[in-house]
């Protein structure tokens, strides 16, 4: 916005009246005119202005002229008059008879005058002679004077008392007239009653407020006041604070103890926490001049004094700034609240201090001081609490007492940052707790926090959890932190639902010998977890053998009545059957029977006798396992012949006993399929023996008789799962396993695939399921210790096309 600055002389007085004049006669017929009926007043000087009067912004110079251009606005309000002055304006308003006249003549024709000044004791009666024809408000350090109305803004910077103003600024441009009148509605809304302020100085009322100063000057002035009007000054800051002081007002805080000595101040008292040697110089010189300071670990986020009557908090962080003079921020209050509540905190946090003295000695030595702080409040320790956390170094072990003490302390962010200290800090923590499902649930999500961070990219777990059974004894919480510092926190109320409320007295410690005592019992109490733990689960290994025995028992039962009753019924009738073809002689010791029909009840005999004999042996095998008694006799063989020969064996067996035929093929693409029937019902089934080389060896060293106990039992149970028309294959191969070279001999079958519930049990006792309705489920528990006392492994699966399973188990083969 550009703005024309004319200077007036003396020969331009006429003029001025000549247009002051012309100007009120121009409003004059403007008001009267039709475009005039709908717009307002303030509208229509300004279209008048616009129309009539060249927009311009002047200084006038001169008390005659200033004075009659007030005047002159004055004249040209209709509805408002607004003023804002420093102290001495109302002096002048009320005190030149005709600004006075002036102002009486406004508010008689209906203008609305509002006066905004800083009301004292000095321009008070001229305040309450003001307040009879306007609406007078207070603002404290009022600078300055300036007037608007709706169409004009003066303003001036310099007022004195009961004199006429030297120079003006006049404006009739419509943009800074609206933008002053803005400025005046701002500072109307934060002035105070003229009525109020006045009681304020006539009744000596102090008026509460709280403010942030930001002028160092005023900063200054305000501490300065304080070796005046107080009586006792407490305050609490880190040793930057301490260095600022005495590098600005170390003065005054002499001239406050000149008066502490001679007994007209009750001295002051200072908190700080002293870390280093080099905060040992600036604490001398404080405590010297007769300053008594106390140290604390660890300090409220804010530096603050009290006196006795006000209340000063630095809001900036300080500590790492040398060489400062000045403090850019100061809160300052008058407020009993503020006072009231810090100097309570103060005396806590005095109680709990140390003597500097203690403190400077250690430090001198070169000693870290040892030392005990009891805090008596609970924010205080909750502080103390997460602080201690954010600075572990190495290691956190941690004690909760109860389970609502842990969740308590889940909520004030304490398990939070446990995890950010063990995930960006690779800080090792270790933490007992009771348990319950809360508790469980808590920590699983904590564990998935860990578990999806970097920390376990590198497999490794820094947070470690174990539980114990709620303390009944101690009711305390124990933080040790790099087993040099403890924190333990007396449990007041259980039942509270916030830390603040359920916590009592705490103690914070870095004795040697209390840190130790405390590690000890973690440690005693660690271990105690070890060894409930293994009750625990030896606990559960008997419940659960003694379920798997209760298992056995009928199932062996079951296993063992199948075949005693054909064995029963077919003896009984071969029996009949001697006795009724005894030629007719009961004495006659030869008869005649059918070969046919006699061997096929044989037969039924001798196979079910075999189930009766291999469950006994496997009842015989398990017992030596368990008793370590199982020994192996070992001879060199070709795996692959020894395979064959096997197969060859089993197909007698199997053609002799179930008239199953069953041949197969070594290095060979054709598959030969085989017959098996039994009981009525026709199976299909594919052996092959699947190898590239057909003249590789695969020598071993092996028990024969169990290895052959392994692949029998294996190609029983895919024989006893596989359904009609399925297909077996055999396959051996060799392969390398951290450097030892292994024979794998794999059986896969496509039946209906291993049971999911029965999977991760599969290799145990008693591990069945089997639709057919047999089994013990000591066969696969068997080959597994045979294979595993053999130096090999044994493993199963689901085929990838989830049709059938898949065993294999490696051998290790001879270099």
């Amino acid at each position: 916005m550009n703005f024309k600055t004319n200077i007036n002389t003396d020969s331009k007085g006429e003029k001025e009246k000549e247009n002051t004049n012309s100007l009120n006669k121009n409003i004059s017929d403007y008001n009267n005119s039709e475009e005039c009926a709908s717009l307002t007043s303030k509208d229509k000087l300004y279209n008048s202005y616009k129309n009539k009067t060249e927009e311009k912004t002047i200084i006038v110079y001169g008390e005659d002229k200033t004075t009659k251009l007030i005047l002159k606005a004055l004249h040209n309000s209709k509805n408002r008059w607004d003023n804002y002055a420093n102290s001495e304006g109302p002096t002048i308003a009320m005190g030149l008879e005709s600004l006075r006249k002036g102002m009486r003549n406004a508010y008689e024709r209906g203008v609305k005058i509002r006066y905004i000044s800083e009301i004292t004791k000095h321009n008070i009666n001229y305040c309450k002679e003001l307040m009879k024809i306007a609406n007078v408000r207070h603002l404290d350090n009022a600078k300055g004077g300036m007037a608007v109305n709706e169409i004009e803004y003066i303003a001036t910077a310099n007022l004195q008392e009961a004199k006429p103003v030297s120079h003006l600024i006049h404006s009739n441009v419509k943009e800074i007239v609206e933008q002053q009148q803005l400025v005046f509605e701002s500072l109307w809304i934060n002035a105070i009653t003229a009525e109020q302020r006045i009681k304020e100085i006539e009744e000596g009322y102090e008026r509460i407020e709280t403010k942030v100063l930001d002028n160092w000057e005023e900063i200054h002035n305000k501490i300065k006041s304080l070796t005046e009007n107080s009586e006792e000054i407490l305050i609490c800051s880190d040793t930057g604070l301490l260095k600022l002081v005495y590098n600005s007002l170390f003065d005054v805080y002499q001239k406050i103890l000149d008066k502490y000595d001679k007994g007209y101040h009750r001295g002051i008292r200072w908190i700080t926490s002293i870390n280093c040697s080099e905060d040992i110089e600036v604490v001398k010189l404080f405590m010297d001049i007769g300053i008594k300071i106390r140290n604390i670990k660890n300090l409220p986020p804010l530096n603050y004094l009290i006196s006795d009557k006000l209340f000063f908090s630095n809001i900036e962080n300080i500590n790492d700034i040398r060489e400062r003079k000045v403090i850019n921020n100061m809160l300052i209050s008058n407020d009993n609240l503020y006072i009231n509540q810090y100097r309570t905190v103060f005396e806590d946090l005095w109680k709990s201090g140390i003597d500097a003295t203690d403190i400077l000695y250690d430090i001198e030595r070169g000693l870290d001081p040892e030392r005990i702080e009891v805090i008596s409040r609970s924010t205080n320790a909750e502080n103390v609490y997460l602080d201690l956390l954010k600075s572990a170094n190495n290691e956190i072990m941690l004690i909760f007492p109860t389970i609502n003490a842990f969740i308590r302390q889940h909520k004030i962010g304490v398990l939070n940052s446990i995890t950010y200290a063990a995930i960006n800090r690779n800080i090792k923590a270790r933490i007992l707790v009771p348990k319950n499902k809360d508790v469980v649930n808590l920590i699983e999500q904590i564990k998935n926090k860990s578990f999806s961070s970097k920390i376990n990219n590198n497999n490794n777990t820094n947070i470690e959890f174990r539980y114990i059974h709620q303390l009944s004894g101690s009711q305390t919480t124990i933080l040790i932190m790099d087993r040099k510092i403890s924190l333990v926190m007396e449990l007041k109320d259980d039942t509270k639902d916030t830390f603040c409320e359920a916590i009592g007295l705490s103690t914070y410690s870095n004795s040697k010998a209390g840190v130790f005592s405390y590690v000890s019992i973690f440690e005693n109490l660690w271990k105690q977890t070890e060894l409930y733990q293994e009750l625990e689960n030896a606990n559960e290994r008997l419940k659960e053998n003694e379920r798997l025995h209760k298992d056995f028992i009928h199932i062996a039962a079951h296993e063992l009545r199948n075949p005693l009753q054909p064995i029963l019924g077919s003896s009984e009738i071969l029996k009949s059957i001697v006795n009724k073809n005894g030629l007719g002689n009961p004495e006659e010791k030869e008869v005649v029977v059918n070969k046919d029909k006699v061997n096929e009840i044989l037969d039924i005999v001798v196979r079910n006798t075999k189930r009766i004999l291999r469950l006994t042996s496997d009842v015989l095998d398990i017992t030596k396992i368990e008793t370590n008694s199982f020994i192996l006799h070992k001879e060199i063989v070709d795996l692959k012949l020894f395979l064959i020969d096997y197969l060859n064996d089993y197909k007698n067996q199997l053609k002799n006993n179930t008239d199953i035929e069953l041949t197969y093929t070594i290095n060979n693409n054709h598959d030969k399929k085989v017959k098996y029937t039994a009981s009525g019902i026709s199976f299909s089934k594919l052996n092959n023996i699947e190898n590239e080389d057909n003249e590789e060896i695969f020598t071993v060293e092996v028990d024969r008789s169990r290895v052959y106990q392994v692949i029998s039992n294996l190609l029983d149970n895919a024989f006893k799962f596989i359904n009609e028309n399925g297909t077996i294959y055999i396959n051996i191969k060799k392969s390398f396993i951290n450097k030892q070279q292994y024979a794998i001999i794999t059986i896969k079958d496509t039946g209906h695939g291993i049971d999911l519930e029965i999977m991760p049990r599969l290799f145990t006792k008693f591990a069945t399921k089997s639709e057919k309705g047999t089994g013990t489920g000591l066969g696969l528990f068997i080959c597994k210790n045979i294979v595993e006392a053999h130096g090999g492994k044994i493993w199963a699966q689901n085929n990838k096309d989830a049709k059938g399973a898949k065993f294999s188990f490696s051998i290790p083969l001879l270099t």
